[in-house]
């Protein structure tokens, strides 16, 4: 049991923590240069590019989350970083449903869920520092 725990948490747990640590963490920067100026052709071309990057980097964390069950012993983590990667996909969504039309609403909730997911991942560190490995 221990051997397949620790073999999750390197092949699918550091390489999924990591990526998403790589979109949640620009965000910040992306967003206060986009709120520069909104409507600046060049600025929103960035934050799309941000945005695609981040899609693309999504999809390797679901195939990475999906190649390995996760262990009986860490049902509960699992789920937890589930929902941490649901809560950041759903942002990108978000985010990328302001960059169609403008409407601040999308902008907003999407900076919420990303504010929420960055919590989220910071318990899932805490968290993995608590996993029992013998």
């Amino acid at each position: 049991a221990d051997d397949a725990l620790v073999q999750w948490l390197q092949t699918v747990y550091a390489p999924v923590d990591r990526l998403l640590c790589q979109v949640i963490s620009p965000f910040p920067g992306e967003y206060r240069a986009l709120s520069a100026d909104p409507y600046d052709d060049a600025l929103m071309e960035a934050f799309c590019a941000y945005l695609e990057t981040s899609q693309k980097k999504l999809e390797k964390v679901k195939s990475l989350y999906q190649s390995l069950p996760v262990p009986d012993s860490a049902r509960g983590f699992g789920l937890s970083l589930y929902h941490c990667l649901s809560e950041v996909e759903d942002a990108i969504t978000e985010l990328e449903r302001y960059t169609m039309g403008y409407v601040d609403n999308y902008l907003h909730d999407g900076r919420e869920m990303l504010r929420e997911a960055k919590q989220r991942r910071q318990r899932l560190q805490q968290e993995r520092r608590r996993l029992e490995i013998g």
